[in-house]
């Protein structure tokens, strides 16, 4: 069941793959969808956009609705972010204000996914970065030696 499961969303990544990496609409892609059991599993997967970003996982009625940010760089990616999630083994790690991050502050925006294009400052730092196909001006205060905590983070279109 579980192998079926796995199978049925790799297909629904693999065949939404061009609308999820498209770069003509603006917004961050999200998979929606909902996974009902009983003798046949039934998944149902969207891609939908949305200003900023949402996760939600949770059981009604015996069917698992979930919303994931779908800005990983690969399908293959995408799949072992929303199959993880699936299982409650991890979120993805949303950037948002209060974050703290640890780390050369470049490193780590480039192992959470993000493409730096610019960066500037010191006790402050100002970062215009792309995730996906959104770029971002985000702003960090430093707390110690190699630690960050974003203060501001805004979607540019």
């Amino acid at each position: 069941m579980e192998a079926e499961l796995r199978k049925l969303l790799a297909r629904k990544i693999s065949e939404l793959w061009t609308e999820i990496s498209g770069e003509s609409a603006p917004g961050i892609p999200h998979l929606v969808g909902e996974i009902s059991g009983g003798n046949e599993i039934r998944v149902d997967v969207d891609v939908v956009l949305f200003e900023d970003y949402h996760l939600e996982r949770f059981i009604d009625d015996g069917t698992l609705f979930f919303i994931l940010p779908a800005d990983e760089k690969s399908p293959r990616a995408l799949f072992i972010s929303l199959w993880r999630f699936l299982q409650g083994k991890g979120t993805p790690k949303l950037l948002l204000p209060g974050a703290r991050l640890e780390g050369p502050l470049r490193n780590t925006l480039e192992k959470l996914g993000f493409d730096v294009l610019w960066m500037t400052g010191d006790s402050v730092v100002d970062v215009w970065a792309t995730k996906g196909h959104v770029r971002y001006e985000m702003r960090f205060q430093r707390a110690g030696d190699n630690e960050f905590t974003l203060v501001e983070r805004k979607r540019v279109q």
